[in-house]
């Protein structure tokens, strides 16, 4: 889902410092370009399902999402046996009517051993599946659900609120709870004028109960580098935002109160934003040009454990400077939760979604156009972690 955030940052003699146009603290890391292993992997020998989209790793279960007119969730165990299809396009109570997508990759674990995957059917809400439960009867178990549409109530920096139907934004579940959510809106402009800031909101059910200001100052031309994901931590209320466009990582740790943001020390920042490169141009039949502008993504695909998480990263030079763009390799960040760089290394092929299995330090990665799931073994390399 596409929404926007502000950021700005720049290079001082600091650990971290406060922008004048940033409401968070940023702090300069340096990240880029310091893989010096390619990590060599094999593609796994099973019967992965048509229009594989992502992989997520649950215990001793590997959770494979899909595209497609047939069910959008396939279960295997982590000996790569299939153990069901799940989740189809349907009315009844247990099926989708649009889709069956993880919002930002969660699992619920409960105290009694149960796993509830919730799923997202866009425009009509949340279901959540017991997987156990789903397992053992072969069916698509569904233990609650929510109409949530998308209405909610969020504050604006003056105070007031605004009705949000229509506006876009990204959330992650909080508390186990598909009814407590963190929910970042995209800004609202209107003919080159900024109607409302990107804002930030806890909601208890359509009740705010935490606002969270970013930014003293946003302007307009922002909006076209501010694109991220919402990802949360296993167990603790602690949320990272990779965004898309630009080397920034934001964190909400929303248990201790403490939001900042690091940045690659050197990098194009807000102060400091990239002229856009165009690649093409098109005129429509009033006269107008639309120019096409070239797109280097940055953060894209996570896993994680308790300890650490892991993004893919493609605006390093390991990845453009190979002349077609659609072939690039892209290269493993791996961060701790306080946002300390830990390590990475360079992908022999390309893939765009993983999965880790801490138990066995294996990683999976999807090779999206071709169907195909490659996996590597981490052991050697998460060695000194």
């Amino acid at each position: 889902m596409k929404r926007y955030i502000f950021l700005i940052a720049t290079i001082l003699l600091v650990v971290s410092c406060k922008q004048s146009r940033l409401a968070i603290d940023v702090r300069e890391v340096d990240f880029i370009n310091k893989s010096h292993v390619t990590l060599k992997g094999f593609e796994v020998d099973a019967q992965w399902p048509l229009g594989l989209l992502d992989i997520t790793v649950s215990d001793s279960f590997l959770i494979v999402k899909t595209q497609g007119k047939g069910p959008r969730m396939h279960v295997y165990s982590d000996d790569y046996d299939y153990l069901g299809q799940y989740c189809f396009i349907g009315r009844a109570g247990n099926e989708f009517i649009t889709e069956a997508s993880m919002p930002a990759k969660q699992i619920f674990k409960t105290a009694d051993g149960k796993t509830l995957i919730p799923l997202k059917d866009s425009g009509y809400g949340h279901k959540v599946m017991d997987l156990q439960q789903s397992l053992k009867s072969k069916i698509t178990v569904i233990t609650q659900q929510d109409d949530f549409t998308g209405e909610r109530i969020f504050p604006i920096s003056d105070g007031n609120v605004i009705h949000t139907l229509g506006v876009d934004f990204d959330y992650v579940f909080l508390d186990n709870d598909i009814n407590h959510t963190f929910q970042m809106y995209n800004p609202v402009v209107e003919y080159g004028k900024v109607l409302i800031e990107p804002s930030c909101a806890v909601m208890y059910d359509t009740v705010c109960v935490k606002s969270i200001k970013l930014w003293d100052h946003f302007d307009k031309d922002d909006e076209n580098y501010i694109n991220g994901r919402l990802y949360k931590h296993p167990g603790r209320n602690l949320i990272i935002d990779p965004l898309t466009d630009m080397d920034y990582i934001i964190f909400f740790d929303l248990d201790n109160e403490r939001n900042f943001a690091i940045h690659q020390s050197g990098s194009p920042s807000f102060d400091n934003k990239p002229e856009p490169e165009i690649v093409g141009e098109f005129k429509l039949p009033d006269g107008q040009i639309i120019y096409e502008y070239k797109h280097t993504p940055h953060f894209i695909g996570f896993a994680c454990t308790d300890s650490f998480f892991m993004l893919l990263y493609f605006a390093g030079d390991y990845s453009t400077q190979v002349p077609d763009s659609d072939q690039a390799a892209p290269e493993l960040l791996i961060f701790d939760w306080d946002g300390n760089f830990l390590k990475s290394a360079k992908m022999d092929v390309r893939i765009t979604n993983i999965g880790y299995d801490e138990r066995k330090q294996i990683l999976y990665g999807v090779d999206y156009p071709n169907d195909r799931i490659i996996c590597y073994d981490m052991s050697d390399f998460m060695s000194d972690m």
